[in-house]
């Protein structure tokens, strides 16, 4: 795993605009951003090592953060969200809401490219749905995803596409 720990392009800026704390929250949303798209989480204690700093201030930060607005994923937020609320559906959430890519991308603290892959990802098991393919092992097999992945997205699809497939059952 390869970690940015500083930028000088953007850490001065923001030691300059908002003083060693807004430092810290910046490199914090930078650090769970790059381990995110290498597939991995931090914990609290892994971050306030990597920014020598206590996991109570990285917790008092991370809060800070999200109170802001912004998603951060570590290790507990991804064990606290369980099956339900998932940075998918946040990030399928702002795109339907008319929101620009840039925003949904500062907003989820995810690289555009994370953005893309989610949007294309749901648009693929949209189509076959309303294609009337409707099995998730199918889906799964055209779409390229996994089953548990398409599954997640079958559960974000508007529930127009859903009622009407449960109304075709009943008939």
């Amino acid at each position: 795993m390869r970690l940015r720990l500083m930028d000088i392009n953007t850490d001065f800026d923001a030691l300059a605009n908002y003083g060693l704390a807004g430092l810290r929250r910046h490199r914090i949303e930078r650090l769970t951003r790059q381990t995110y798209d290498q597939g991995a989480l931090l914990t609290y204690e892994d971050l306030a090592l990597l920014l020598t700093t206590s996991p109570a201030t990285v917790k008092r930060d991370i809060f800070f953060l999200r109170k802001e607005g912004k998603f951060i994923m570590t290790r507990g937020t991804k064990l606290d969200m369980g099956p339900g609320l998932s940075h998918k559906s946040i990030i399928l959430d702002l795109y339907f809401k008319g929101y620009s890519f840039t925003d949904i991308e500062l907003k989820t603290n995810h690289s555009k490219e994370a953005v893309d892959r989610y949007i294309k990802d749901y648009h693929r098991v949209e189509i076959l749905w309303n294609h009337d393919i409707k099995d998730p092992d199918k889906i799964s097999h055209l779409s390229r995803l996994s089953k548990r992945i398409v599954q997640q997205y079958i559960d974000l699809l508007p529930a127009k596409f859903k009622n009407s497939f449960s109304k075709n059952m009943d008939a």
